[in-house]
């Protein structure tokens, strides 16, 4: 592939890394609304948001196969087809339509999750780093804007939730296009998916697990807090359109970190202490969350927290590359970890919103994301480890 491909190959993960959590993020910012005019319980509101989850997990395993029958470009655009229906299904057609849209909108984001890893593991391979931070921040930046957006394009401009929510079909519509020049796209590379397929070996692997495990234990904190960090700061004190502002800094200062932190990882031996110096910070970050009693100290965890978010997505990603050792072995280490770690984090939303109907209380939830955010350190120093698959 040449520079002008490989440039037009960036474009396309960028664009598709746009498509990745937007269409997710921006409903925690008015869960309130939809949870209102739906007449919708706490614990079935956080369903909304762990559907994509139960989605990414169960059809992870699967899109290594499916690009092997249909190729990695042709299956990217399959993906972004997808996404569309489903957001518009979510949004036009009643409350069944808002579960069954979420849930295809997860399917076409699942395939972009496992997928972009391994493209960048085949196409860059010399480049982990640079290209990983730039899915990541591509990413971040997206999430950002959707979280912050929601409520202004809802209330302020006067869409109502589900034109707000329905125009991200825009953004799909251009990514699809974007990705018909990479129409031809298939991996390449060490152990592509010859008959020596590693998946036996990848299951078998600790390092594998550790990975898929420190992939959910992130992804449960941070889709927790997707989920119900409006929500709980309105419980604080802070108005719902604020509060909106305040989800949508936790997700753009996670931009410089998701950047900067596969830079630094690739750069050393092992990663231990990036990862370890991360997840202590995220522990007491969102320590200082549970006890705020000021405005103050509420806006600095919840940075603290965003940049934490993106320091350990990026990690996540990267370690999927740093783990294996070629393409194929990224495509299955890629489906491995993002199935079971989302199954992990499938539940957190759902768990967080039970148990405040529970106690009517989010010192408890909160207190169970500092004990989450101990685990990740645990699980990050073994995942960080210098070894490959």
């Amino acid at each position: 592939m040449n520079g002008k491909n490989k440039t037009l190959l960036i474009i396309a993960i960028i664009f598709m890394a746009f498509n990745l959590r937007s269409p997710i993020t921006g409903v925690g910012s008015i869960i309130s609304i939809i949870k209102t005019q739906l007449n919708l319980s706490a614990s079935s509101s956080g369903i909304i948001t762990t559907i994509p989850l139960i989605a990414f997990a169960v059809v992870s395993p699967f899109v290594s196969k499916l690009s092997q029958k249909y190729g990695s470009g042709h299956l990217m655009f399959y993906a972004l087809i997808f996404m569309a229906v489903g957001i518009e299904i979510r949004s036009f057609a009643g409350t069944a339509g808002l579960f069954i849209g979420t849930a295809i909108i997860g399917i076409g984001i699942a395939v972009g999750n496992v997928m972009i890893p391994s493209i960048i593991k085949s196409e860059f391979p010399l480049r982990i780093g640079m290209i990983t931070g730039i899915f990541t921040t591509s990413m971040s930046i997206l999430a950002g804007i959707s979280s912050g957006i929601s409520v202004p394009l809802s209330e302020d401009v006067g869409l109502g939730w589900k034109n707000a929510l329905a125009i991200w079909v825009v953004l799909v519509i251009v990514t699809m296009l974007i990705w018909l020049f990479q129409w031809n796209l298939q991996l390449k590379g060490k152990n592509q998916f010859g008959n020596d397929s590693p998946k036996e070996n990848v299951y078998k692997s600790s390092i594998a697990w550790y990975v898929a495990l420190y992939m959910g234990i992130q992804s449960f904190l941070y889709y927790c807090f997707v989920a119900w960090l409006p929500t709980i700061l309105q419980a604080k004190g802070i108005n719902v359109e604020t509060a909106g502002y305040y989800a949508s800094a936790y997700q753009i200062v996670a931009i410089p970190a998701s950047f900067v932190v596969p830079l630094l990882a690739v750069r050393r031996k092992n990663q231990k202490l990036v990862t370890g110096t991360i997840s202590c910070i995220y522990a007491v970050s969102i320590f200082m969350f549970l006890i705020a009693n000021s405005t103050m100290i509420i806006a600095v965890s919840v940075l603290l927290c965003g940049l934490c978010s993106g320091g350990c997505i990026s990690l996540a990603m990267s370690f999927i590359g740093l783990r294996s050792s070629g393409a194929g072995e990224a495509a299955k280490l890629s489906g491995m970890a993002q199935s079971l770690g989302y199954t992990l984090a499938a539940i957190g939303p759902f768990i967080i919103g039970s148990v405040f109907d529970l106690f009517h209380s989010w010192n408890i939830p909160l207190t169970g994301l500092i004990i989450m955010a101990i685990c990740l350190l645990i699980v990050g120093n073994k995942a960080g480890e210098d070894v490959t698959i």
